[in-house]
């Protein structure tokens, strides 16, 4: 089985990151533990080969110590083992996606449009990848699959927070039926302590607010990564230069977002609305 490439350069970037801390240099950290520059700078890339012992020793020489080392030398050794996202059928652009929210420990998202894959229901997924016209059904069903699985990752530790538009919570997707079980699903999941569902309003100040939906996953051992959602599919920016600017967009939200509390009873307004409104299609329709 092939290493997770999406793992491997988070580690590669940890290690780099403990060098650095070290006050070392890639030759003088190469030189230390007696190996050619090419292979640490190989290993810094993500590029391996990974071994714990000689790993061990790398940190050894960082003086790396504790909690961080432990972790470090788990990603190591974990590093053979296959995730169910590399089952046949899901895209790497996909597994990607999945491997890093399976490491994250922080996920905030802005979804001004729809509401995003972690939250969606069975219905309300199956219509949003419908969108897309140059899928078959097999296609469909695969890609719903994937986006249900990822959604366990909620029923963890991950500390997960979104920003939602209102034109997220309104946007038929499907039927006015599914809408309104998409939104009782989002008073429930929002229950959980580790989810926070916040509004942002269409006359919040917020310039960030007109970019599309994006997301930033925060880890322990490295540098946040941002998935950012276009036409074309998905791009992961990792650099502090990119991430930077998506972290600003982040706080300009939080800045102006309803509370928890206000989002809740206008996510809970909408809801009796839509249900209100399929009632009289559906009496219109006798």
């Amino acid at each position: 089985m092939a290493k997770s490439k999406v793992k491997a350069k988070r580690l590669g970037a940890a290690l780099r990151q403990s060098r650095e801390s070290a006050g070392l240099s890639l030759r003088d950290a190469a030189k230390g533990v007696g190996w050619d520059f090419n292979r640490l700078h190989r290993i810094e890339k993500g590029q391996g080969p990974y071994n714990p012992e000689e790993i061990s020793g790398l940190l050894g020489l960082y003086r790396v110590t504790g909690d961080r080392r432990d972790r470090i030398l788990a990603t190591v050794r974990s590093l053979d083992e296959p995730g169910w996202w590399e089952l046949a059928g899901v895209t790497k652009t996909m597994g990607a996606l999945a491997d890093y929210e399976n490491d994250a420990q922080k996920i905030t998202q802005w979804a001004p449009m729809l509401i995003p894959g972690l939250l969606q229901t069975m219905d309300y997924a199956r219509a949003a990848i419908q969108f897309d016209p140059n899928l078959d059904a097999a296609s469909v069903e695969a890609r719903l699959t994937v986006r249900v699985r990822r959604q366990q990752i909620l029923k963890g530790d991950v500390e997960y927070r979104v920003f939602l538009g209102l034109t997220a919570l309104k946007a038929t997707v499907g039927s006015r039926e599914i809408l309104a079980r998409q939104l009782a699903a989002l008073l429930n999941i929002g229950q959980q302590d580790n989810i926070t569902l916040r509004v942002v309003l269409p006359e919040a100040d917020a310039r960030g607010a007109l970019l599309g939906p994006f997301s930033v996953l925060e880890f322990d051992e490295w540098q946040p990564v941002v998935d950012v959602e276009n036409l074309r599919g998905t791009v992961f920016l990792d650099t502090e230069e990119h991430t930077g600017i998506y972290l600003g967009v982040l706080s300009q939200l939080n800045a102006v977002a309803l509370g928890e509390t206000e989002s809740m009873r206008l996510i809970e307004r909408l809801k009796e609305e839509v249900e209100g409104s399929a009632d009289e299609q559906r009496v219109a329709q006798v």
